[in-house]
This record gives C-alpha cells, sequence and structure tokens, in this order.
C-alpha cells in the first residue's frame, strides 16, 4: 500500500482561500469541492449558484480557480479587501495572456 502523504498548507493559504470562499457566498454561491475530471468553475443549476472546485486540487490552483471565476462574475460593485482584489486582478490577467493566442 502506498501511503501517500499531504503536503502541509501554510496558514497564510488557507486564510486566502477562506476569505475568497466568503467573498464568493457573500454573492450568493455556495462553494462545493467534488471530485472528477475537472479543474472547477462556477455555474447555475435550477436556482442555486455554485462554484465547484476539484477536490483533488491543491489550495493554491483552488485560490487561482476562485479567483478567475471571480473576475468572470464581476466584483466592482462589492468590497473586498485590497489584498483580495489584487489577487483577482493578478489571476484574470495570467488567464487573459494564456487565453491571447501569439504572446
Amino acid at each position: 500500500m502506498i501511503n501517500k502523504k499531504k503536503k502541509a498548507v501554510a496558514p497564510e493559504v488557507k486564510q486566502v482561500l477562506a476569505e475568497l470562499e466568503e467573498v464568493v457566498q457573500r454573492l450568493g454561491f455556495t462553494v462545493r469541492y467534488e471530485k472528477g475530471n475537472f479543474e472547477g468553475g462556477y455555474c447555475l443549476l435550477k436556482e442555486s449558484k455554485l462554484f465547484v472546485i476539484n477536490s483533488r486540487n491543491e489550495p493554491e490552483k483552488r485560490i487561482s480557480i476562485i479567483a478567475r471565476n471571480l473576475k468572470d462574475i464581476g466584483v466592482d460593485d462589492i468590497f473586498i479587501k485590497p489584498h483580495l482584489r489584487e489577487l483577482i486582478d493578478s489571476e484574470a490577467a495570467k488567464k487573459n495572456k494564456k487565453d491571447t493566442p501569439g504572446e
């Protein structure tokens, strides 16, 4: 039997993830962590607004996915702590650069 040790997660990373989850909830979404062949993102299911994140993703990847999707939803009209807003903008810029062909 292979014993996989989980990498220790820094308290700062846990804190940022918790703060982003709180922003998601303030926007009326529920955060769910599920296993599957996907990264994660937000969706509307009947009357439910969901953020579904792959539970196998490392916490840093979860942060990235949530931040990029928050930018897509739009968070300009709500108060977000400055360090979180910078993170959201930074992750969105990374996504846009990756999505732009020829760069």
